[in-house]
């Protein structure tokens, strides 16, 4: 019974999520720069969507929010396992396109490259690694379906799936305390180049 290779479906995960990420931020970057009124704009969409605005949103809210987000993702990834891998891809992909519109945004926006390099490495290192990780189970459900009759069951007792949700828990729970409580204070400090508050 040969399960694909780990360190190839973990290779994919992350290069779909990096083809995912340079295609949203090509998407941004071929749309030109924003005005400063754009960019404000942006600002405050994104604010409205997320579950209190401005400055009343609490750190603790805030985190809860990224963990339930996250944990969602996270268990989308592991769906692949029942699909062939077919979600796996397709979240991987979308994660990846609104990171890299995000970061086109910013940078577009007027925030310098290495800002934006400063507030993704504080929590983003951990969270797509953990995306990746849940990719890389998701991605063998290829194996499964095509196996499924001979050694299916064998092989999701291998997959040690009580290892993967602990790994996805901790992580990712880490990643979100890092985002609520250091990214969102080094990021309110961040002003775009273009002099926009």
């Amino acid at each position: 019974m040969h399960l694909f290779a780990w360190r190839w479906t973990f290779g994919l995960a992350c290069l779909v999520w990096l083809g995912g990420t340079v295609l949203g931020y090509s998407i941004m970057a071929s749309a030109g720069e924003f005005s400063p009124l754009e960019a404000e704009t942006v600002d405050a969409s994104a604010a409205e969507k997320a579950p209190e605005a401005g400055e009343e949103m609490k750190s603790w809210r805030l985190f809860a929010f990224i963990l339930g987000r996250n944990g969602m993702v996270y268990c989308w990834l592991l769906t692949g396992l029942l699909c062939g891998g077919v979600s796996t891809f397709l979240v991987l992909a979308g994660n990846g396109l609104v990171l890299g519109q995000a970061i086109g945004a910013a940078t577009a926006s007027g925030m310098p490259p290495g800002a934006v390099v400063d507030l993704l490495l504080t929590h983003g290192v951990l969270e797509v690694g953990a995306f990746c990780v849940a990719g890389a189970v998701g991605f063998q459900g290829l194996w499964l379906l095509l196996h499924w009759a001979k050694s299916g069951r064998q092989a999701v007792r291998q997959l040690r799936l009580g290892w993967v949700f602990a790994f996805g828990a901790v992580a990712l729970t880490v990643a979100a305390g890092v985002e609520a409580f250091v990214t969102a204070e080094l990021a309110a400090g961040v002003a775009p180049a273009g002099g926009a508050t």
